[in-house]
């Protein structure tokens, strides 16, 4: 069956829409998946291939490596079947194209580089441990989403270590001739360190625009991969750091005992390259940029590193050295990926070059004696390459010190500090002369007349479904703020009214404010801003007014929340300035503030239990590898704390129900992030709502009937609805909208 007769039909619940790919191996489409109602890839082979056993052995292979690898970082595999005795493979979409085409739109920021090496990495790694090896890694195999997420796919000629000898094909050779290996070129058995050559083939190319290797036929190229060493990425791209040049050359030694002994060891060496270019680590609670942030390999929540149980003590407010800022939404990185791909065989890119491969070098197996024979001399070679030593690669773990340590500069940090503390002192002069101190009294209450509404009028939102129409209240959540010529992202509160559709904004200062969490009895505001270089927790009436800053120093404090009585305000601290978070909590009147949890760990997006015996909270021991982050549920009476999740993927953004028996939380279900719910003992999981979109924020409203959830589609955080149960879920925002609460209503005095 042509491709143009495929569109617009159904094959088994899945309507074709177009067609996004075509090559030697197979068509891809663009479907709609009825039965879950979002897009997704589906893969056909075409009819002329359905009697040639080869390509349908790789069919399957790719159905059955891929049903065993549940990762983040690997493009799932939703279905496969048959329609007209054509085999298919049905995939999650990926709107955003492939790395290729990324390439081919030129000079990609380092930054960037190495979060695509980090993620890859990090799931060459999980399929290393899985004892599957791809064997065709290559820039069209890593596909995008639109918030920075990057993906292997095509598994089709990937070797499971210790199966037998039957492979897809009889030549011996696989892959692609600009990116395998040498020893894979030479037909030998193979280990995860050849992915690892293909990698750094992938990071050379990423650096400096063209591949190590450059010639007219597949065959020469494989010949240049066994035989010539690789020139110095410098020689192509001069601003390439010594450093770095290291690192890829390391990559690409071809003795695989001289390379890194893993993917993540040589993710982690780039990182550690890049001096002067900081790595945006990624908040729990922060919109798709935290699927761009790096990630190491993961480590092992709870099975090597002891975290110490609750602390309740007095402390000091958390001062440290100054951290840098990155956009809640990751904008920046968006930034940085073209609206106008061209989606150029983003799927099947990999086919015709894996086949064509298997053909052309068939020849060096032949040759392989001719080639061992020659490996003194081309270890000769290479001994330009090995002269470039290393230098010592520190570890990714920052070296923790007391806050009282970080609290001594030299004075060279002094200097730096001091115009940020002049405009500290400056802008608090003012506030101090334009806001009320009534916020701070304990009896305080916002006055009844309200600061004049800034209207921001009726904006692009549904009429709700009959399922969702009983819902009631007002939201609160951040969006940007549309700002020309704005070096970064600005970010502004909102309150929705939901039952006349009306938004205003919550005029609270200066600054990009974001993630407002409301008081318990509607009364007040907690949100994180941005104002002198950091972020600090700020607290204001529900309109905006008597606005009162809460702390005050050179690190960030982020994502507060609030103790059922309204006394306390608990949120995340960096008090070492490395990234790792700490737990404080800070009285709304009179300015106490307690540590409540410190492991050295990152430990945020605390919130605390309806009837306040417990706090929830994300925790892990990588502030980059988003895979060791589980849920931790602590007792605040006993200090005994417990895990909800222990797993590889990410476990973030826990919410208790109102009546305080259940949990929402994001996890990842098959590459993609989506909203589950389980007990107070970690048991009776549920997924509640797996798309469209990619999930990152859920509460509830104040009656339990439903759940605001925060999902990036099509590289925009949006705000959807859904009732209780997960069901009826409908899109509320399109202008954009993340981290919405229900402001309770006021009780009548």
């Amino acid at each position: 069956m042509m491709s143009a007769d495929l569109i617009g039909k159904t094959v088994n619940g899945y309507e074709i829409l177009s067609q996004v790919g075509q090559g030697g191996m197979a068509t891809v489409y663009l479907a709609r998946q009825r039965s879950m109602n979002r897009n997704a890839a589906l893969k056909i082979l075409p009819s002329v291939f359905i009697n040639d056993e080869a390509y349908l052995q790789r069919f399957e292979r790719e159905v059955r490596i891929v049903s065993q690898l549940e990762h983040r970082n690997i493009v799932p595999v939703y279905d496969f079947g048959e329609y007209e005795s054509q085999p298919y493979i049905v995939m999650r979409y990926m709107p955003a194209g492939s790395v290729e085409e990324l390439l081919a739109e030129g000079r990609i920021p380092l930054p960037r580089v190495a979060s695509i090496v980090e993620q890859v990495a990090s799931a060459l790694d999980y399929a290393h441990q899985k004892g599957i090896l791809h064997r065709d890694l290559k820039p069209s195999n890593i596909l995008l989403d639109d918030g920075g997420g990057v993906f292997i796919t095509d598994f089709g000629i990937a070797r499971i270590l210790g199966e037998g000898s039957g492979t897809i094909t009889t030549q011996g050779v696989v892959g692609t001739p600009s990116y395998m290996s040498p020893e894979q070129a030479r037909a030998e058995p193979l280990d995860g360190r050849s992915d690892v050559y293909s990698l750094g083939v992938m990071l050379f190319e990423l650096a400096t625009g063209r591949r190590p290797f450059e010639s007219d036929t597949p065959y020469s190229i494989a010949i240049m991969h066994v035989t010539m060493p690789p020139p110095p990425p410098r020689q192509f791209e001069p601003d390439i750091s010594p450093r770095l040049e290291n690192v890829i050359m390391r990559a690409l030694r071809k003795a695989r005992e001289e390379r890194f002994g893993s993917a993540g060891e040589l993710a982690a060496a780039l990182r550690e390259s890049l001096e002067g270019i900081e790595s945006g680590a990624e908040d729990d609670a922060t919109p798709e940029a935290g699927a761009t942030s790096a990630s190491q390999p993961a480590e092992t929540v709870g099975a090597t590193t002891s975290a110490p149980g609750l602390v309740l003590a007095p402390a000091p407010a958390p001062s440290a050295a100054a951290t840098s800022d990155t956009s809640p939404a990751g904008a920046p990185i968006r930034a940085q990926i073209a609206t106008g791909r061209r989606r150029r065989n983003i799927w099947i890119g990999a086919a015709a070059g894996s086949a064509l491969g298997c053909a052309l070098l068939a020849g060096l197996v032949i040759l392989g004696a001719t080639l061992f024979g020659a490996r003194s001399r081309d270890e000769g070679l290479v001994a330009s390459a090995t002269a470039l030593e290393l230098v010592e690669v520190m570890t990714s773990t920052a070296t923790v010190a007391s806050v009282s340590k970080l609290a001594t500069t030299t004075p060279l940090r002094e200097a730096a500090i001091d115009p940020l503390q002049m405009t500290r002192i400056a802008w608090n002069a003012a506030a101090d002369a334009t806001f009320t101190a009534e916020a701070i009294l304990e009896a305080a209450r916002p006055t009844a007349t309200a600061p004049a509404v800034q209207p921001v009028g009726l904006r692009e939102l549904p009429t709700l479904i009959p399922q969702l129409a009983s819902v009631e209240g007002e939201l609160v959540y951040f969006a940007k703020r549309a700002i020309d010529d704005a070096e970064e992202p600005v970010f502004e509160i909102v309150v929705l009214d939901l039952t006349t559709k009306e938004t205003r904004r919550f005029s609270a200062g200066e600054g990009s404010s974001t993630y407002p969490r409301p008081s318990p009895d509607g009364r007040w505001i907690a949100f994180q801003s941005k104002r002198d270089g950091d972020f600090e927790i700020y607290v204001a009436n529900r309109f905006g007014g008597q606005l009162q800053r809460l702390t005050e120093n050179t690190v960030w404090d982020r994502l507060p929340a609030w103790s059922p009585d309204g006394e306390w305000i608990i949120y995340s601290s960096d008090t070492r300035g490395d990234q790792t978070l700490d737990l404080y909590q800070t009285r709304l009147s009179g300015g106490e503030t307690q540590l409540v949890h410190s492991d050295q760990w990152r430990n945020s997006h605390a919130r605390y239990s309806p009837d306040g015996k417990h706090i929830v909270f994300t925790a892990g021991p990588s502030v980059r590898d988003a895979s060791t982050w589980e849920i931790r549920l602590t007792n605040r009476e006993t200090g005994a704390s417990k895990w909800l999740t222990d797993n590889a993927v990410r476990d973030s953004s826990p919410a208790f129900s109102p009546d305080g028996q259940r949990i929402i939380y994001v996890t990842n279900v098959g590459g993609a992030r989506a909203l589950a719910s389980m007990d107070l003992a970690g048991g009776d999981r549920r997924i509640l709502y797996t798309g469209p979109g990619s999930v990152w924020s859920a509460n509830y409203s104040p009656d339990g009937g439903f759940i605001a959830v925060t999902a990036t589609v099509q590289g925009e955080d949006q705000l959807f609805l859904m009732d209780a149960q997960g069901l009826n879920a409908q899109q509320l925002t399109f202008s954009g909208g993340a981290f919405a609460s229900w402001i309770p209503p006021i009780a009548e005095q």
